[in-house]
């Protein structure tokens, strides 16, 4: 390979590489927007940090962590459920995001309704269990919550 087709390959891979940066970037505009702007109350305390990736605060217990996958160049978006210790975490779902953004296959990472609504479809579960737990009087665990990832360790 000559050094003119390695610095074609390297801009190809570059481009590409910020593309689905930025794209990641306007999901998390998007999603904190929506969010911020819902008129309905979803007790979400926000923290965002970069290399993190975005984290909300579910009532001051636990979090929801989104980050990309490790992966060099993976479209996925993870959705962690931990306590606010960070001693327990599991894998709640999983979307994918392209480097045109969209989301799933199906979803523009711009629109604020359809990525809210997207995301509370990935998070629901939580929702629902914490509902139950209080709802019966009884503690709740993420292994409660996610008892298929019970154990998994995650990056």
């Amino acid at each position: 390979m000559t050094i003119s087709e390695l610095s074609v390959k390297a801009q190809f891979i570059a481009d590409r590489h910020r593309r689905l940066q930025s794209q990641w970037h306007t999901y998390c505009n998007t999603l904190v927007q929506a969010i911020t702007l819902s008129k309905y109350k979803l007790h979400h305390a926000i923290s965002c940090e970069p290399e993190e990736g975005l984290r909300f605060y579910l009532f001051d217990h636990f979090i929801i962590r989104i980050v990309q996958a490790p992966d060099f160049n993976c479209h996925t978006i993870n959705y962690v459920l931990e306590t606010r210790d960070g001693k327990e975490s599991a894998l709640i779902a999983s979307a994918e995001l392209d480097h045109n953004g969209l989301l799933d296959g199906r979803i523009g990472n711009q629109d604020r309704s359809a990525v809210l609504e997207h995301y509370l479809a990935k998070i629901g579960k939580v929702y629902d269990c914490l509902y139950e737990a209080i709802e019966k009087d009884r503690p709740l665990e993420i292994a409660d919550i996610t008892p298929e990832f019970a154990g998994v360790a995650l990056a």
